[in-house]
């Protein structure tokens, strides 16, 4: 199909003023804040209606381009997944579609579009005395849809029951075009009906013994667009006290984080070293090597909470129940002194920024992280620690009721240099491949981590991951280049 052809089809699907070809616009899709270069696109579209979304794949089945959703309002992106890997590319942006379509105190969940950010959510939550379960300081314009669909860590393990949470039901149009709901939205009757009869999305297996919302989680916008979702929301607690632990050696707060999970004490739980907290709570370089020379190197926050009128009794037992776990566990070493306040630490949990925390240092940042189990997060600090000796952040979150960690590590770097660029780079690559072989479980895998991973397991590959893509995007053209779908 010509170019003019083409122009004319995409302005029928979203109109004339949500398309553009615009040079200098199209650039800015080729590229992000990761080390990945992409390809040009030839159009961004700009679609509002799930209709349009079906029909703007219909019409790249037909007659042959890639499609790549975008659906946070930020020009922020980090790992290469946004940008084109192949020639011939519309990029999809999804950023109109910002609706919140429902929220349901009695059952905690929320039904929203993609193009709702933490931004525009966390204020209308909180007004209703709810909370999402959300990640560490997320930015302003990231898509709450995304941030589930990607398996972002979330900062309270105790409420994470399944991989999988906070997502529940979708509605998806997968790369054939096809209209599909998961979990219980499924139906019977539509959605509509469903609600007065009671229900609210909230249950995600399904339709019958196929989960197909699993599919979707992690493919990096490669088998289907999800046009909306429901999420797993918690009660906003009246009361909060921040208890924050110090030490210079790892081992002593992962032997407390592993008992506080065991008993389900507190509501946030996370580790940071010196380095990702002064850039965390603190806004200015300065500000932050101030903070950061201060603390001791490592840092677990926990948060505890109560709700009503016997909020500061609950708290108070669960202090009481802090100091047995120390005193069995022989940690009464542990610092408590900072130059924090509680309302600094509390904010950065309970809220979004705008502008990333792991930008603040030096104004760029590459990440390596990946899923663990608490016997080997020591070794793996060594062995990063080995390669890089300064300007390295590190956070670890226990996740899925502490079975597990997601441990990740955040190399600051000054983007301007591009002699430090290339050394980054270097070292990102090979730190990743020698995570990799010491047995790191890169489950979210980008750009070149996907190259590796999936070599290592090519029988998964060929047999499973393939197939599917032959069946929910038999064509190919919804993010092409992403994960193991390179042809």
């Amino acid at each position: 199909m010509s170019e003019e052809r083409l122009y004319q089809e995409l302005v029928k699907i979203c109109g004339l003023k949500f398309i553009s070809n615009n040079p200098e616009l199209l650039q800015s899709y080729s590229t992000d804040l990761s080390l990945f270069k992409g390809k040009v696109p030839r159009y961004v579209v700009w679609l509002k209606k799930t209709k349009q979304i079906v029909e703007i794949l219909k019409l790249a089945n037909r007659i042959g381009f890639s499609i790549i959703p975008i659906s946070s309002s930020s020009p922020l992106h980090y790992h290469g997944d946004t940008i084109p890997h192949k020639d011939n590319s519309v990029i999809l942006d999804l950023s109109r579609m910002n609706k919140i379509l429902n929220i349901d105190r009695k059952n905690r969940v929320v039904m929203v579009e993609p193009g709702v950010v933490f931004e525009q959510i966390i204020p209308i939550l909180k007004k209703k005395g709810l909370r999402l379960l959300q990640p560490l300081y997320p930015r302003d314009g990231k898509s709450v849809i995304t941030s589930a669909l990607e398996r972002v860590p979330t900062t309270i393990p105790r409420y994470q029951w399944d991989s999988s949470d906070p997502l529940l039901c979708t509605e998806v149009v997968f790369g054939t075009g096809d209209l599909f709901r998961t979990g219980t939205a499924a139906g019977p009757g539509t959605i509509k009906k469903q609600r007065k009869s009671g229900q609210a999305q909230v249950n995600p297996m399904g339709p019958t013994q196929f989960s197909p919302f699993r599919l979707l989680q992690g493919a990096q916008g490669s088998l289907g667009i999800v046009t909306w979702a429901t999420l797993k929301l918690e009660l906003m607690p009246t009361e909060q006290k921040v208890i924050h632990f110090q030490t210079e050696n790892i081992q002593d707060i992962l032997e407390l984080q592993h008992e506080l999970l065991k008993f389900r004490l507190g509501n946030e739980l996370l580790i940071l070293n010196n380095i990702n907290l002064a850039c965390l709570v603190k806004k200015l370089p300065e500000d932050i090597k101030e903070l950061c020379n201060s603390l001791a190197r490592w840092n677990l926050i926990l948060i505890l909470a109560g709700r009503g009128k016997l909020a500061g009794e609950r708290i108070a037992y669960q202090e009481g129940d802090l100091g047995d776990i120390i005193s069995d566990l022989k940690l009464e070493h542990l610092g408590k002194e900072h130059m924090l306040s509680d309302s600094e630490i509390i904010y950065a949990l309970n809220n979004s920024t705008s502008y990333p925390w792991r930008k603040r240092l030096k104004g760029n940042f590459q990440d390596i992280f990946f899923i663990t189990n608490i016997e080997k997060i020591s070794r793996y600090i060594n062995l990063v620690e080995n390669e890089i000796a300064e300007d390295l952040g590190v956070y670890i979150q226990a996740i899925n009721q502490g079975t597990s960690y997601h441990c990740e590590f955040d190399i600051y770097y000054n983007h301007e240099d591009e002699e430090v660029q290339k050394d980054v780079y270097k070292k990102h690559i090979d730190l990743s491949i020698k995570l990799m072989d010491e047995g790191a479980f890169f489950n979210r895998p980008y750009g070149i981590w996907a190259k590796e991973v999936f070599k290592r397991h090519i029988n998964s590959t060929e047999i499973a991951l393939k197939k599917l893509k032959k069946i929910f995007d038999p064509n190919n053209i919804l993010n092409p280049g992403v994960l193991c779908f390179d042809d």
